[in-house]
């Protein structure tokens, strides 16, 4: 399996960027995988192996994950549409090893969930709202919102659902993922 080397400057802005996060009230982080957390889009049909996918893991997004699973003022849950829910555990595994792992939710497209709250179903709304409901029945006495919480997705349409639905959310541009 090949390492992700951590680069100084990746620890450090990722520190400051959860002390930003933080300052203004963000408590949940939800990731989207292909084309976010990855360097690449599966469509849900990766045929190779975990080993094989792991190098299109981008750093910046394992180290990020990394330091908000260590962070007890913050939480993460992977929100995608792939079914291949079994590469998506591999993958966080790899970041933070199984233990941690198993405190990120992932709410993808293999039906294995069920959002039935009054939210918007568009887009990673549903996604979120669930694993929210899953954080906070393992945390009692967390409280996440929408206020509180911050999407980063590829996708510019999941992006205007949020934000339409006052929830906070970047665009992360694939095509410049240093920008």
């Amino acid at each position: 399996m090949a390492t992700l080397q951590a680069p100084t400057q990746h620890s450090s802005g990722i520190a400051e960027a959860l002390a930003k996060l933080k300052e203004v009230g963000i408590n949940f982080l939800a990731l989207d995988f292909d084309q976010t957390i990855l360097d690449v889009h599966t469509r849900g049909r990766w045929e190779g192996t975990l080993d094989e996918l792991y190098p299109h893991v981008r750093p910046v997004f394992a180290h990020l994950i990394e330091a908000a699973v260590h962070d007890e003022d913050m939480h993460v849950a992977v929100v995608t549409f792939t079914r291949q829910i079994h590469l998506v555990r591999g993958i966080l595994d790899q970041i933070v090893g199984p233990e941690a792992s198993q405190q990120i939710p992932i709410r993808g497209g293999d039906r294995s969930w069920n959002y039935v709250g009054a939210g918007s179903t568009h887009g990673k709304q549903p996604h979120m709202a669930s694993a929210v409901e899953e954080l906070e029945n393992r945390n009692p006495g967390l409280q996440i919102n929408r206020n509180t919480t911050l999407l980063i997705d590829d996708d510019q349409q999941n992006i205007r659902h949020a934000l339409k639905n006052q929830t906070r959310a970047i665009w992360f541009n694939p095509d410049k993922p240093h920008k």
